[in-house]
């Protein structure tokens, strides 16, 4: 008995000091049979070759892209993720002469399949003008409904326009559109605008 009276097997702190100190000696005494009473083999063999499989890294495809148009090599291109349309064209050998990038947003990014064009200088105007020219009356080609889309031009007056290309022949200048009964200069100078003698 200790010097409070009680046996040390009914004091816990005692008991438990016993238990490491006995498990302590085997462990050092017996070695590897001492681990395999605590660490069953099956485990160990469990954990032994045991490897992390690393994930694989992602792939990030690149972007095609068409460059045509006013630059120096015109060609589809492989950009990557996140390029802008300037690197496109730096892509395509920069720019070629008489380039007009006015209407481009160089900054903007770049979509996957886009078709990138950079017009030559004058280009739009020309494009303005042929369109405009598409939408003119030809006066030795319209038809007589035709005619009357045009301001103040109705039954009447369109059937004498064609009359007139019947008889005497293609219109050679729009002002001979004066030799029509009715058309007065007023009138005119509204449709002149408006129509064309060819091609």
């Amino acid at each position: 008995m200790d010097m409070e009276g009680q046996p040390w097997y009914r004091r816990p702190q005692r008991v438990a000091a016993v238990i490491c100190a006995l498990i302590g000696g085997l462990l050092i005494a017996f070695g590897p049979e001492a681990r395999a009473m605590w660490w069953p083999e099956e485990a160990v063999k469990a954990t032994e070759g045991f490897e992390v499989e690393a994930l694989p890294t992602p792939t990030v495809a690149p972007l095609v892209v068409y460059v045509s148009g006013a630059v120096v090599a015109p060609d589809v291109y492989r950009l990557t993720p996140g390029a802008r349309v300037v690197d496109a064209l730096q892509a395509a050998g920069g720019l070629a002469e008489l380039a007009d990038v006015s209407g481009i947003n160089l900054a903007a990014q770049v979509r996957d399949g886009e078709h990138i064009r950079v017009p030559y200088a004058g280009e739009a105007m020309a494009q303005a003008a042929t369109s405009d020219q598409a939408r003119l009356i030809n006066l030795n080609r319209a038809s007589a409904a035709e005619l009357e889309e045009l301001p103040g031009i109705g039954v009447a007056l369109a059937a004498r326009i064609v009359e007139r290309r019947e008889t005497k022949g293609p219109y050679q200048r729009v002002e001979e559109l004066r030799e029509v009964t009715g058309i007065g200069e007023k009138l005119f100078n509204q449709i002149a605008p408006l129509v064309t003698i060819g091609p």
